[in-house]
């Protein structure tokens, strides 16, 4: 289409349809640029007769005293003055149809089910996202805050900016921060909880009437039915997932196969209530994958598992 569209081949509605895409599509829109920017060029090239006209005036001028008078050296000058006109003068009327990207654009990072990703924002905060969660922000952030969309679980670094604070939206509540280090579990339909590691920040309620709560290091908090629900940890393990570890310390059986399903994006039935109280405490490798580290909870239990591939879903009894 960007061929027949500079070969004047294209119908009006191939054409509104080709804008539509370039003003979606970056790559594709620096390749329109591309083109134009080579047809225009391409369009000040000697025709096929210049060649010979031109070297014949060359061997008249070397035969010539090779003086060049000032009045010479000035109709050279105009000419490259006005070779920059024109080129300039071509290059307008096209950059124009261009469309212009934004200046503020929103970005997303997702990733996919036992996979996790380390990135960095515009503002120098480093973010480590788990498995199965989406990032939105903001490729550059301006105003009076720099905010960010959840879903999922991610750590943050977040750079220093008194006159900027750092804002974490989730689907329950917002955490805003100055500058400081800690971790948001924010899947889709299950309690958002944060921890924080070091500083401080505050969580608060948006459209509610319910004071904004500030949390010290090595405590998280958690909006639980009508009230908000602290709790305390000594060490920061649950964490470790950002080196591709999943941890758990004497934890139900219920609440590892609550979060393995969100890792792993998988259905996981216990038909077996005792078994759903059981505590296990064990350390995985993310890269182990599901089937292997049920099996090796297997070995302490001795449960049954069957799964069926269709429906995605691993039923435990």
């Amino acid at each position: 289409m960007l061929q027949r569209y500079f070969a004047g081949e294209l119908t009006p509605s191939e054409k509104e349809a080709l804008v539509d895409a370039v003003e979606k599509d970056e790559e594709l829109r620096k390749e329109f640029c591309r083109m134009q920017n080579l047809k225009a060029i391409t369009s000040l090239f000697p025709a096929s007769g210049d060649a010979e006209r031109s070297t014949s005036r060359l061997l008249q001028w070397r035969k010539s005293n090779l003086r060049m008078s000032y009045r010479s050296f000035a109709g050279y000058a105009a000419a490259v003055l006005v070779f920059g006109f024109v080129l300039w003068g071509l290059l307008q009327p096209l950059t124009r149809s261009v469309p212009e990207e934004p200046a503020t654009y929103m970005m997303e990072v997702s990733t996919t089910s036992h996979r996790h990703k380390t990135f960095k924002l515009s503002d120098g905060t480093i973010v480590c996202l788990n498995a199965s969660s989406v990032l939105r922000y903001p490729n550059k952030f301006s105003g009076d805050e720099r905010r960010v969309m959840l879903t999922g679980e991610a750590f943050f670094e977040v750079a220093p900016d008194e006159t900027m604070p750092f804002i974490v939206a989730t689907e329950q509540y917002d955490i805003r921060v100055l500058g400081t280090k800690f971790n948001v579990f924010a899947y889709k339909d299950h309690d958002v909880i944060t921890s924080l590691v070091e500083g401080s920040l505050e969580v608060v309620k948006p459209a509610a009437e319910f004071p904004t709560v500030r949390i010290r290091p090595y405590e998280s908090i958690a909006w639980e039915g009508d009230g908000w629900q602290r709790s305390t940890f000594s060490e920061p393990d649950f964490i470790m997932w950002r080196e591709g570890i999943y941890v758990f310390d004497n934890t139900p059986f219920k609440e590892i196969t609550d979060k393995l399903e969100l890792y792993y994006a998988t259905n996981i039935v216990i038909a077996n209530e005792e078994l759903a109280q059981y505590r296990f405490s064990a350390k995985f490798r993310q890269d182990d994958g599901l089937e292997s580290i049920l099996k090796t909870m297997k070995k302490i239990y001795g449960f049954e598992m069957d799964k069926n591939r269709q429906t995605n879903t691993i039923t435990i009894e």
